[in-house]
């Protein structure tokens, strides 16, 4: 599967410190990764429909990501 990030993610996450950002990124392609393959996720990543196509990914309780 082929993605890429949108310029706006990259605005939404240019607030964020060095290590912060890249874990960003790095979890957001492991999620895709994990999705486009029909795999379980981790019972540390929850992933939740929020309402119509809002869904929220969360690992551990610090990193949340809305998509």
């Amino acid at each position: 599967m082929r993605f890429e990030f949108k310029p706006s993610f990259d605005k939404s996450v240019r607030s964020l410190h060095g290590k912060e950002k890249y874990d960003v990124k790095q979890f957001s392609a492991q999620t895709v990764d994990i999705l486009s393959q029909d795999r379980l996720l981790h019972k540390g990543i929850g992933l939740k429909r929020l309402r119509g196509d809002y869904w929220e990914i969360r690992k551990g309780l610090k990193m949340r990501i809305l998509f």
